[in-house]
């Protein structure tokens, strides 16, 4: 085992370190998380318009439309917005004027978007099933904006001429490039394939990745890949959910549609919520288990201060104390049972949402919601509640065996320094 964590720390560290920091990534990333906001908001609305206690359900049933009307107004409008975040995010990085970008991006993308018959924009590309062509066409979009600054092809405005109206004009020629050369991309589509640009690119990229992403082995892989990452020091759940993320974030609006339509099995086991609800009950490693045997089930003393650190944080799922405190990472003995503790989380969720024992996941709610409070609120469902019990405890199971041997290790050392001490305080004496 300490081979192989050496291994990590040489060969493999340094790479994810630098796909961690990757421009491209970290832009998706960072616009989707401003989106977020909007995201809680019309999740909130969409648990009172659908609330789980059928008391309630029967009260607010005169004002189910009118609550929709928030509902679509936040989660309908994610690829919209993410079209012009990303774009910000990215030109950002190239110290670009990001404003400038966020526009042409979001400007670019609606041109993209296929019109109905009578010629209105659809809602359906502005929510999720917009979102991967919002991230292609803001990518596109940043890329083509750097190149025309670095050949200084643009219109640069005298000295004493405000900035805005400089920053207006310096994007007015690769702007114009841009929605050139889409609505001309666009066009040789409809003629050749038959196919718009998003419908193109969700046929060809989102729905096989989609596809994938919803599978149990892409579960398994995630959280093995997420787990691997903290061992080492690095940010998991940060990485693997900039790339998979957004996945998981269409696969969570797909299901609020579909309960919004009134559909009783909704289509996603995978989602967001699935990873940060079910199976990162006290956060990555589902650790909240641990934290109480370190401070009820351990002799070491110091074991013990690191479980009182921790049960404060791990109850709304913040976990570093245990991660660098205890620790875990580069720790043979507890990397084992950080990595086995949520793979045995997702099987068992995954088996039961499958099965349809317990309700799927619809509603986006903050990752801190402490345990089961947030497993009722996202599903609307009472059985929630036990699967939220069922993998807490077998996290513990897990952990326990794993933990009574780093706790008799310690516990030896502490032993071992006390009597070292009490022979330098009796030899002064």
């Amino acid at each position: 085992m300490e081979a192989f964590i050496n291994f990590l720390d040489r060969y493999f560290m340094p790479v994810a370190g630098r796909l961690a920091e990757q421009r491209h990534l970290k832009s998706i990333r960072d616009g989707i998380v401003a989106t977020m906001p909007l995201l809680l908001i019309g999740s909130f609305f969409l648990i009172i318009a659908f609330p789980p206690i059928s008391v309630l359900e029967e009260l607010v049933k005169p004002y189910v439309n009118d609550l929709l009307k928030i509902v679509n107004a936040t989660f309908g409008i994610i690829a919209l917005v993410a079209s012009f975040t990303i774009a910000y995010s990215l030109a950002g990085t190239y110290k670009i004027d990001p404003v400038a970008s966020g526009v042409l991006s979001l400007s670019t993308f609606m041109l993209s978007i296929p019109l109905t018959q009578d010629g209105n924009i659809p809602l359906g590309w502005m929510g999720s099933q917009g979102l991967f062509v919002a991230m292609i066409i803001a990518i596109f979009t940043v890329e083509v904006q750097r190149k025309f600054v670095e050949k200084n092809l643009i219109i640069r405005m005298p000295e004493g001429v405000p900035p805005s109206v400089g920053r207006a004009f310096a994007a007015l020629i690769p702007g114009a490039v841009i929605i050139t050369s889409v609505w001309i991309i666009h066009m040789i589509l409809i003629k050749t394939i038959h196919l718009t640009i998003p419908e193109a690119i969700n046929k060809l990229i989102a729905i096989p990745l989609l596809k994938l992403g919803s599978t149990l082995p892409a579960v398994i892989i995630a959280i093995l890949a997420i787990q691997f990452l903290w061992s080492v020091g690095i940010h998991g759940a940060a990485l693997v959910g900039g790339i998979l993320g957004p996945i998981w974030l269409t696969f969570t609006q797909e299901n609020s549609a579909a309960k919004i339509a009134g559909e009783k099995i909704l289509p996603h086991i995978v989602c967001q919520q699935f990873f940060d609800i079910f199976i990162y009950i006290g956060g990555s490693g589902t650790t909240l288990a641990l934290a109480l045997l370190l401070l009820f089930a351990t002799k070491s003393q110091q074991l013990k201060a690191v479980g009182k650190a921790a049960i404060g944080p791990g109850i709304f799922n913040i976990n570093e104390p245990i991660t660098f405190g205890m620790p875990i990472v580069m720790n043979p003995v507890m990397i084992v049972p950080f990595i086995l503790a949520p793979i045995a989380a997702g099987l068992i969720t995954y088996t039961a949402m499958a099965l349809n024992i317990v309700a799927r996941p619809y509603a986006l709610i903050p990752w801190t919601t402490p345990v089961l409070i947030s497993g009722f609120l996202t599903t609307g469902d009472w059985k929630a509640i036990i699967l939220q019990i069922v993998n807490f405890a077998v996290a513990g199971a897990i952990y326990y065996p794993f933990l009574k041997l780093w706790d008799n290790k310690k516990y030896e050392e502490e032993q071992q320094l006390k009597k070292e001490e009490e022979e330098v305080a009796q030899t002064k004496a």
